[in-house]
C-alpha cells in the first residue's frame, strides 16, 4: 500500500455526506410518489356502500362510517332518518336540508356514527340530563350547492325536553327493551341506506393513465 496518498484516492468512490443527502432525497421522492399512487388508487376503487349501518349503539364501541365517491362519480343515497330529527339536519345558516335524497360528487363526503353528548332539560324536574346521540354529516355535490349539513343535536336539545314515560320516541330515558347509553340517549338504531351511482369513465381512464405515469416515475427514481 502506498502511504503517500489516501486509501480511496483513485481506487474507488468515497461515500461521503453528499452521497448520503442524495440518497435521502431519492428515498423521499420515491416515498412521495408511492403516496400519490396509493392516493389515486383509493380514489378509483369502489368504496364500501352498505345497505344498513348500526347508527346508534347503546353498548360497545361506536361504529363510524365514512364514505367518499370515486373520482368522476355522482352518487345518491337515501337515509331513513326519523322525521322528528330532520328539522335539525341543517347547514351553517341553520337552514334544514330539503328532500330525502343526498346527491354527492367526488368532492363530497358522508360520515355518521360518532357519538355526541348534549345537555337536555327534564320536563318534570327542570334538571339537566346528559343525553347521547349519533352524528350525521355530509357535503352535497356542487350541483346541489356544495353545502355541508349535519344533525345539530345542540339545536335539538334547545327545543326539546326529556320526559319519563315518553317511550314512543326514538330517544329518551331507558325502559324495558330500550336501553340507553348513559342516563338518556337515542335508542339502538340501524340506519337504512339506498344507494345509486353513476361513474364518468373518462375520469377513470385519466386516473389510470396518471397512475401508470406515477409508476414509471417511481421505478425511475428507485433505479
Amino acid at each position: 500500500m502506498d502511504w503517500n496518498h489516501p486509501f480511496n484516492s483513485g481506487e474507488g468512490r468515497v461515500f461521503g455526506a453528499n452521497d448520503m443527502r442524495w440518497s435521502s432525497v431519492k428515498d423521499y421522492e420515491a416515498e412521495e410518489t408511492t403516496k400519490k399512487s396509493e392516493g389515486i388508487m383509493s380514489r378509483i376503487k369502489k368504496p364500501f356502500m352498505p345497505s344498513t349501518w348500526k347508527w346508534m349503539r347503546t353498548s360497545g364501541n361506536e361504529r363510524v362510517f365514512n364514505y367518499r365517491p370515486r373520482l368522476g362519480e355522482i352518487s345518491t343515497v337515501r337515509l331513513d332518518i326519523p322525521s322528528q330529527f330532520t328539522p335539525y339536519l341543517v347547514n351553517s345558516q341553520k337552514v334544514p336540508f330539503r328532500g330525502s335524497v343526498i346527491e354527492m360528487d367526488e368532492d363530497s363526503y358522508l360520515t355518521l356514527g360518532k357519538r355526541i353528548t348534549v345537555s337536555m332539560k327534564d320536563s318534570q324536574s327542570d334538571g339537566v340530563v346528559s343525553t347521547t346521540f349519533p352524528t350525521l354529516e355530509f357535503k352535497t355535490s356542487q350541483e346541489s350547492g356544495g353545502e355541508i349539513y349535519r344533525l345539530d343535536w345542540q339545536l335539538f336539545a334547545n327545543r326539546r325536553v326529556l320526559a319519563k314515560g315518553a317511550w314512543d320516541e326514538e330517544w329518551g330515558y331507558p325502559s324495558q327493551g330500550k336501553p340507553t347509553l348513559g342516563p338518556a340517549s337515542m335508542y339502538d338504531r340501524d340506519l337504512k341506506m339506498t344507494w345509486n351511482s353513476k361513474l364518468n369513465w373518462t375520469w377513470i381512464l385519466l386516473a389510470v393513465l396518471g397512475l401508470l405515469g406515477l409508476s414509471k416515475l417511481l421505478r425511475k427514481q428507485r433505479s
